[in-house]
Formats: C-alpha cells, structure tokens, sequence
C-alpha cells in the first residue's frame, strides 16, 4: 500500500566511523494514523551522497513530499 503525500521525512545523517555514514529517520508501525507510534529506522552505507539518495527515493516511494535532513 502506498501511503499518501503527507508532507516531510525527517531525517539525520552521521558519520558514525571514518567512512561509514548512518541515515537515521523514524519508520511508523500505524501507516493509517501517522502520528501513532514511531519506531526508529537507519540506512548504513560508506558514501554519504548514496545514503542520502537512499533515504530520499525511499521517502518518495512511500508518498512522502520531501525528506528533512535535521
């Protein structure tokens, strides 16, 4: 199920080691009702610009308008 446009993704990115970067965002159990129980959700990789690209086509996938990078 695709879930409609509700707006943004918030999203952090770290570089937890030299070279391995973390994208961390929140996943919801209840697609239904967005603002009920969050639970964390990350992308790993060891190329910040193919994490973040990551996270964003996942976002967009999902019917987010646009992800936040906090």
């Amino acid at each position: 199920m695709t879930r409609p446009a509700t707006g943004e993704l918030h999203a952090v990115l770290r570089e937890i080691e030299p070279g391995l970067f973390r994208a961390e965002y929140s996943g919801e159990i209840n697609p239904e009702d967005p603002d009920q129980r969050e639970i964390p959700d990350f992308h790993i990789g060891t190329d910040a610009a193919s994490v973040r690209q990551w996270v964003e086509e996942m976002a967009l996938g999902l019917g987010y308008q646009k992800v936040v990078w906090d």
